[in-house]
């Protein structure tokens, strides 16, 4: 059924409780809901992910989403065509992320990591201008942005040198404009 509408089900017919992934990271059966919204929406995640050398991080991401279906029966089956939507799309949103991280180092992902993430979630094309939607076919879910909230080094000695390179270089910047 389509939009707020009152439902009386017939002898046969159950209410079904739709049961998605919630919390960061995403962990399957934490949501139980008895609708759908179609979006806008968005859903945040925590990624762990590790650089070709070695270095591991945390990313937490937030995805804006809507359904981009048509509201006939053909459409409300896309939308069920996957029971957790949720939890699928930040399956494949981290898988696009944690391979496109795996092939750089720590010191390559740092200087660009906000265009690369665009660039493995959206695509791009031959000119490398970032497409602004990833649609998932299966049910019409497509991602429209993609905020990144932080990305953090997991070693804490990273964490502290990735600040003092930080600090240094603020410093740097600061005498420059001085002199």
């Amino acid at each position: 059924v389509w939009g707020p509408q009152l439902v009386q089900l017939g002898p046969d017919e159950t209410v079904t409780v739709n049961i998605l992934s919630g919390g960061k990271p995403k962990m399957p059966g934490v949501i139980k809901s008895l609708y759908i919204a179609l979006g806008p929406d968005f859903t945040s995640d925590l990624l762990e992910v590790e650089t070709s050398d070695h270095c591991r991080m945390h990313i937490a991401l937030s995805y804006n989403w809507t359904f981009n279906i048509e509201r006939t029966e053909e459409g409300g089956r896309k939308v069920f065509a996957i029971k957790d939507f949720i939890g699928d799309m930040c399956t494949v949103m981290a898988s696009k992320i944690r391979s496109l991280v795996a092939g750089k180092t720590f010191d390559d992902f740092h200087k660009s990591s906000a265009k690369l993430i665009r660039t493995a979630i959206f695509g791009a094309d031959e000119n490398g201008s970032i497409y602004d939607r990833f649609v998932m076919a299966s049910t019409g879910l497509e991602v429209t942005n993609v905020d990144i909230k932080s990305i953090e080094p997991i070693d804490q000695k990273t964490r502290d040198a990735l600040k003092q390179t930080v600090s240094l270089a603020i410093e740097c910047v600061t005498q420059q404009v001085e002199d």
